[in-house]
């Protein structure tokens, strides 16, 4: 028979085994919450966001993606100040009109060129009469709200074309249907709404022509990420993550448009149609692959760097704003309006194999 050991020896060495045997894991960090605030309604113009959700691009940088909607800059800025949200789809005409003697002056800036061709359209009917910016003199054109961001520019565009806006009237007719209908009977001689709203007019079934903008007017960025100074100073790294994420999005989105139209439905499942057939299948992916090729105009030679804005973009919104009388002529810093020092990590990825993983995503049954 073996000598039994004391218990207090027994009890020794149970604790040394487990203590051997037991070997801690470190932790899981949690992944960093950013809450996204989308503009107005959800319109297929966030598809790219979708699709990198359901990628799990978001996901691989650390990030807990959320998106929310506000209804303009007036709700966005001070929620964009407070914390309450990481950044928007904005446009970047407020944020130059801060800065003027007087003004608020946003303690923001932008990071990320999101729309690098500006969404903003001028459409009319087929057979209207209107040709061109010029004929526009004495005709009410419809605008989706007279606060939106494009109707300076408009204005300028009108003052460039030695039209005197003041000989324009400008009326409020929302967006979808309610401005479709003012266009086809005749309320507004011209729809001033943006690229994705006027692809679903056609969608409807009326034929509309665009009116050609100015070349200086054109080729210049709409919309953006702006961010806080305090989170460009205390991280930068999370900035980083995100402009990656969103970019590896976009060129998902722009490989496979049916995919990353299925993913928008997913994320917003109360937009898609009851019907889910071909038809309406090329129809929302041809929506999205208008504004997909907004967010991807790049100059003919130009290094496709995403997220990179151009003195021109934000010079051509001051001149803009100048001409329509609501910028005076204090001088504005372009540096105090944005930055690209984040450029070069929102581009850092292997676009092969974000391409290969969104035409590797799986179309659900429909």
């Amino acid at each position: 028979m073996e000598k039994q050991l004391p218990s207090f020896v027994r009890g020794l060495l149970l604790a040394i085994a487990l203590a051997t045997a037991w070997v801690p894991t470190k932790p899981a960090l949690a992944a960093d919450k950013i809450t996204y605030a989308w503009p107005g309604v959800i319109t297929q113009g966030i598809a790219p966001f979708a699709f990198a959700q359901d990628l799990g691009f978001f996901k691989d940088e650390g990030i807990d993606f959320e998106v929310i909607t506000l209804q303009g800059s007036g709700v966005i800025i001070p929620q964009l100040l407070a914390g309450t949200i990481f950044s928007s789809y904005a446009s970047p005409d407020l944020l130059v009109i801060s800065r003027q003697p007087g003004k608020p002056d946003f303690d923001i800036r932008y990071v990320y060129n999101a729309v690098r061709n500006s969404i903003w359209e001028i459409s009319v009917l087929a057979d209207s009469p209107i040709k061109s910016v010029k004929d526009l003199k004495g005709k009410n054109i419809g605008v989706g709200a007279l606060t939106f961001a494009n109707v300076p520019m408009t204005r300028a565009i009108l003052k460039q074309q030695s039209v005197d806006p003041n000989d324009v009237s400008f009326i409020a007719v929302g967006g979808g249907v309610p401005a479709f209908e003012a266009l086809r009977t005749g309320k507004i001689d011209a729809l001033n709404l943006f690229d994705v709203q006027d692809a679903q007019l056609e969608l409807q079934g009326t034929k509309i022509r665009i009116l050609q903008f100015p070349p200086q007017f054109r080729g210049v960025s709409s919309h953006g990420f702006p961010v806080t100074n305090t989170m460009i100073r205390e991280h930068p790294d999370l900035i980083e993550r995100f402009g990656r994420a969103a970019t590896e999005g976009t060129v998902a989105c722009e490989a496979n448009l049916t995919g990353c139209l299925f993913a928008y439905w997913k994320m917003f499942p109360e937009l898609k149609p009851a019907t889910v057939d071909d038809k309406a299948i090329a129809g929302e992916r041809s929506l999205i692959a208008i504004r997909v090729k907004n967010m991807n105009s790049f100059d003919p030679g130009e290094a496709h760097h995403y997220g990179a804005y151009k003195d021109k973009d934000w010079q051509t919104v001051i001149d803009s704003l100048r001409l329509g009388g609501q910028l005076g002529d204090s001088e504005i810093k372009l540096n105090s309006l944005y930055t690209n020092q984040f450029v070069e990590a929102y581009n850092r990825f292997d676009t092969a194999k974000v391409v290969q993983r969104a035409n590797a995503y799986a179309i659900p049954a429909h």
